[in-house]
């Protein structure tokens, strides 16, 4: 009678562990900031003189062409759809020295923005990776990395719950074991 007891505690345990981390598996997937642009943006260097080059960068836009426009250039598409596009283009020549420009960005329907600083003739620009962004250009994970099958894998959720079924099955045969040991002993 003590291991039916035992082995009924150990499957009900089991049960109740597995059954609480079901909602956790099961929940949509939410952005943690849904106002907030999903891919990364930059402009570099961040400051620059008139006439000068600056390199545009996305990434994270994977489904989209992405897209960089600005009072002091033209429309530039940055590329085919990927993690990361990038395009380098001329600040116009007549942009004021001194002043703040927007940089905004686009993939699909999100957008982002940046500053880029005119300087002027004498000034040498900034060398940092990225402009101010006034949009958040992090992206939060939703997930670990799936390296462990390759990165193939699309929908985890079937593989964890085989793992805490399986895990479950094998926490209530080694108690099934052990209290069939400890009673066979006192016979």
């Amino acid at each position: 009678m003590t291991a039916l007891r035992t082995a009924l505690a150990a499957a009900g345990l089991g049960a109740a562990v597995w059954a609480a981390g079901a909602p956790a598996a099961l929940a949509e997937e939410r952005p943690a900031h849904p106002k907030a642009a999903s891919f990364g943006f930059s402009v570099s260097p961040a400051a620059v003189r008139p006439g000068g080059a600056i390199d545009l960068t996305v990434t994270n836009c994977t489904r989209h062409e992405a897209t960089a426009e600005s009072a002091v250039f033209d429309r530039v598409v940055l590329g085919m759809p990927g993690e990361l596009q990038s395009a380098r283009t001329t600040v116009d020549t007549d942009a004021r020295p001194g002043t703040e420009y927007e940089v905004r960005f686009t993939c699909g329907g999100q957008s982002g923005t940046a500053t880029l600083d005119i300087l002027s003739a004498s000034a040498s620009p900034t060398q940092t990776g990225s402009a101010r962004p006034t949009a958040s250009s992090t992206v939060l994970p939703t997930r670990g990395a799936q390296a462990g099958v390759g990165g193939t894998q699309s929908n985890g959720d079937t593989m964890l719950w085989a793992g805490a079924g399986l895990t479950t099955a094998a926490v209530t045969g080694a108690v099934l074991v052990a209290a069939r040991r400890r009673t066979g002993r006192h016979r």
